[in-house]
């Protein structure tokens, strides 16, 4: 009898192979438990800090209702928010304006919404080009300011 005990073939696993499944168990506990400590709640980004901003407000003969607000982020990009412009022929154009000479340069175009997200060249000077201005443009080629003003405002940060 002792004979047929020990022929007998063992069953279950080997002590490795229970040590080897039980470490890699514990292992696995353990990485999803500090991951679930250390991941954030919101895995959201925060927004962009703000570093310059400018109430715009109705310019010339522009309705009174016409309103925005322009933001310049951290992140180099100018954020516009306009309400109530009044329709136009053609498009809305964004444009930096430096007070003291007049020169301006194009930020670019609104779309067809309210909200516009438009990228500044990385070496724009905001203290002296620091006018807000959406103009009213014509489709006609021509890559100047129109001179129909519609909202301005002056940043400051």
């Amino acid at each position: 009898m002792e004979s047929a005990r020990r022929s007998r073939p063992r069953r279950g696993w080997s002590r490795w192979a229970a040590t080897a499944v039980t470490a890699a168990a514990a292992a696995a506990v353990g990485v999803v438990g500090t991951a679930s400590v250390l991941r954030p709640e919101d895995p959201t980004p925060p927004p962009p800090q703000v570093v310059a901003s400018a109430p715009l407000a109705a310019y010339g003969s522009t309705p009174p209702t016409a309103t925005g607000d322009a933001r310049v982020l951290q992140d180099g990009q100018l954020h516009l928010h306009v309400a109530n412009l009044p329709r136009v022929p053609g498009y809305y154009e964004v444009w930096l304006i430096n007070p003291t000479t007049m020169e301006m340069f194009s930020v670019g175009t609104l779309g067809g919404g309210s909200d516009a997200l438009l990228p500044l060249p990385p070496n724009v000077d905001l203290g002296s080009y620091s006018v807000v201005d959406v103009s009213a443009e014509q489709y006609d080629n021509n890559s100047r300011h129109s001179g129909d003003s519609l909202l301005r405002g002056t940043l400051t940060g």
